[in-house]
């Protein structure tokens, strides 16, 4: 397909009329709704981070954070550098705040690791407005951005501390500078160099973030469709490439060191894994390998979709998808169209499957649902059975249907943003039950507390989060409390064992072992998050 077929910027037919065209468009105007749109994220994002303890992945964080102060940088080796130096700077501010700052005041450690993907998240919509004005224009940007700021499921994975936050904020800054490379090319080539060289720093800095290289290979794969014939308005290759590699290597050069090396071997190879097993909807399937027998159904993130996301936006983003169909031709449209099938088919098909990995997904039904809304809007306008003094109300009761779902979702949502649910997901299940893993880990951090409290001498904790058990109980003066994994060690025979069983960490191993302890025990207490059971106690004195 020749290039002037597949325009590289959006056309004036995905605008509204000429008054919201114009006033939309201003400069003053976008800066004053992107501030205001990332002051909303970023609160919605930041608030009460410390809510509930912190997962086994963040805990793996917090190690690190205390390796890198003594200089070792070779530890949770299979993720780069890049958050985890976010997260180092962000608690070392935080310990200066609590320094000076009155007790009252203080900043828990749960939020300081926390904080930086809160800021990575909000500051995603700002790119994520960036990218869609230029394919899509300002009314689609706009609606990309308020839908982004209150979406409950892309706040959730915002509010943990791990990589693939920072991974889609870099790979929207990668796309931004590419089309805006793309746009400034149409007239000037070799002044879009620049861009083009800033769009592989930013691929650099996203690889630094998480070692996700498929993202490149999408948005290269998309431009092979897209641009068959760019001509000159392409990239530098050893620019761009450079660029990569330089800015890779600066925001995590631990990936020189051989010993970095050597625990990727191992980690590919599975030698890390202490447990195997992923709950899903009651059942456990494997977790080995990128394509495993019996792993977890294709219909996972379908599911996902289809029980967690407003139905208001779900019904956005089918007439967004009609709208996308039709302008196919468009870049816009094939990058949206790639970008959800590229990521939803291949990764329903893969072994591993979690929440956090949908995170590029809802981002583009964000943006395909916005398309839904302005086309919808137009679409109203244009009717000749309105007439013209009401169209205007009719566009802002559409708009304000549109925004209302996501709002009341929030609301309704905080601060356990991860076991949201819509009408229909509520209809077939309790939250964290289909879904396991939307708990996160809560419950630990407050049963070990109370196991603390009411031990007796010398018992054992026995549980399949053993790090998160660990360091709690290291903040407790309890040092006679024994920590054992349940999948590894299994219960203390020696002594009494307050068993913590949550249904994220139900294993092939451990799941005999579970079954046999509720059924001949009464739990000793529950530990609820929003509504779900996040975690459940057993006392089992000692054989």
């Amino acid at each position: 397909m020749p290039a002037a077929a597949v325009p590289s910027t959006h056309t004036t037919t995905w605008d509204l009329p000429r008054l919201d065209r114009s006033v939309a468009s201003r400069i003053g105007v976008k800066t004053a709704f992107l501030l205001i749109t990332s002051v909303l994220a970023f609160g919605l994002r930041a608030g009460a981070l410390s809510t509930y303890g912190f997962s086994e992945d963040e805990i793996n964080k917090v190690r690190a954070i205390e390796q890198y102060r003594q200089g070792q940088f070779v530890v949770n080796a299979e993720h780069p550098m890049l958050m985890k130096l976010a997260m180092w700077a962000s608690v070392e501010a935080a310990s200066t705040w609590n320094r000076i700052a009155p007790a009252d005041d203080a900043i828990p450690l749960e939020t300081a690791i926390r904080l930086p993907n809160a800021v990575a998240g909000a500051a995603t919509g700002v790119v994520l407005f960036g990218v869609a004005d230029l394919l899509f224009g300002a009314p689609v940007a706009a609606m990309a951005a308020l839908f982004w700021a209150f979406d409950v499921n892309v706040i959730s994975i915002n509010r943990i501390g791990k990589e693939d936050t920072f991974l889609l904020f870099f790979f929207l800054v990668a796309i931004w500078c590419y089309e805006r490379a793309k746009r400034i090319g149409l007239s000037d080539p070799a002044r879009a160099q620049t861009w083009y060289t800033a769009s592989g720093g930013a691929f650099g800095l996203m690889l630094a973030s998480k070692y996700f290289p498929h993202y490149l290979g999408i948005y290269a794969l998309f431009n092979v469709f897209a641009d068959r014939h760019p001509g000159a308005n392409r990239p530098n290759k050893l620019r761009h490439y450079a660029a990569m590699a330089m800015t890779f290597i600066a925001a995590n050069p631990v990936v020189l060191h051989p010993a970095t090396w050597l625990y990727w071997l191992h980690y590919v190879q599975g030698d890390m894994l202490t447990h195997h097993g992923h709950p899903y909807a009651g059942e456990i399937y494997a977790n080995t390998g990128l394509f495993a027998v019996g792993a977890v159904p294709p219909t996972f993130y379908v599911h996902l979709l289809a029980t967690k996301i407003p139905l208001v936006v779900l019904g956005a983003t089918v007439a967004g998808l009609i709208e996308l169909v039709r302008r196919r031709r468009e870049r816009g449209a094939t990058l949206l169209l790639m970008w959800l099938f590229l990521f939803l088919v291949p990764y329903s098909f893969a072994a591993g499957k979690f929440l956090r990995y949908a995170l590029p997904m809802f981002t583009a039904i964000d943006v395909i649902a916005a398309v839904g809304v302005v086309a919808g809007i137009q679409w109203l306008l244009r009717k000749s059975w309105l007439r013209p003094e009401i169209r205007p109300s009719v566009a802002i009761a559409a708009f304000i249907v549109s925004t209302v779902g996501p709002i009341v979702a929030e609301q309704s949502a905080k601060p356990f943003y991860s076991l949201s649910q819509n009408r229909v997901g509520a209809h077939f299940a309790r939250p964290g039950m289909t879904f396991p893993e939307e708990t996160y880990d809560y419950g630990v951090r407050e049963a070990v507390a109370a196991i603390a409290r009411e031990a007796e001498p010398s018992g054992a904790i026995v549980s399949d989060a053993p790090a998160v058990v660990e360091f709690y109980l290291s903040t407790m003066s309890r040092p006679d409390l024994q920590v054992r994994a349940l999948s590894a060690q299994g219960l203390a025979p020696d002594r009494t064992s307050w068993l913590i069983v949550q249904r994220e960490h139900v294993t092939f191993e451990n799941r005999d072992t579970v079954a046999r302890v509720e059924r001949e025990r009464a739990p000793w207490r529950d530990f609820e998050a929003g509504g779900a059971l996040a975690a459940r106690v057993f006392r089992i004195p000692r054989s």
